[in-house]
């Protein structure tokens, strides 16, 4: 998620809410994160350009207050920038116009100029050349999302060990056959973003405990966590 590039149109500049740094910067976010493609988890279809989290997480991930973010998100609902659905836990926010955005995604720099409203085009991490050698370098891949989602929340993961590859590639193989494909980092990302909805393995309960990259990592606990029962009771 954190690879490839983004261009932006100087028309941003015109736009009601770019003034509005707080809102500018949720946007701009939503933008970023948003799925390239579809994808399933735990029974909640994310399309492309939407994002599954939550209020919590997005303060997390743009270190922004939990009042900023909905004041935005208010902002950009008002404007049909940004739709939501929300479930007890979780909310797939939702780009509308995310295709109009990704016009020219895979043109040229100079044929690629941004045509949506506000003029931003992601080229969305390359999508078509990462998904080919992704698994070159999945492993770390992983790893850098869970220490982005988790940022000064949970330990981060400072190295990539071979008894850490391991696990993963237990895990993929564990679930291969089933409709969580965990060779894709998006699916990795949805994991761990579902996760921190979850008071258990986010210590926000009486046990003294919270999750960490190799307990999610583990094949039986990541088969538990996708059964729902790590769930909010």
């Amino acid at each position: 998620m954190s690879t490839g590039w983004v261009k932006l149109h100087r028309q941003l500049l015109d736009w009601e809410w770019y003034n509005d740094v707080n809102t500018t910067r949720v946007f701009l976010h939503l933008l970023l994160v948003a799925n390239h493609k579809d994808n399933n988890w735990r029974g909640i279809e994310i399309k492309r350009g939407q994002r599954l989290t939550s209020i919590s997480g997005l303060a997390s991930e743009t270190n922004l207050s939990i009042k900023n973010i909905r004041t935005s998100i208010k902002r950009l609902k008002s404007t049909n920038e940004v739709a939501s659905q929300s479930t007890a836990q979780h909310t797939v926010f939702t780009m509308v116009n995310y295709d109009l955005y990704q016009e020219g995604a895979n043109e040229t720099a100079n044929e690629g100029q941004a045509k949506g409203k506000q003029g931003a085009t992601n080229k969305n991490d390359k999508n078509d050349k990462n998904d080919k050698n992704e698994n070159n370098n999945i492993h770390q891949q992983i790893a850098d999302e869970w220490n982005e989602i988790f940022k000064d929340e949970l330990s981060p993961v400072s190295k990539m060990t071979k008894k850490r590859k391991s696990a993963i590639n237990g895990c993929i193989a564990e679930m291969k056959g089933t409709k969580y494909d965990f060779s894709k980092l998006e699916t990795w990302s949805n994991l761990f973003t579902y996760s921190k909805g979850l008071d258990f393995l986010m210590g926000r309960t009486k046990y003294d405990w919270c999750m960490s990259f190799d307990f999610i990592t583990t094949k039986n606990k990541l088969i538990k966590l996708v059964e729902g029962q790590y769930d909010n009771k």
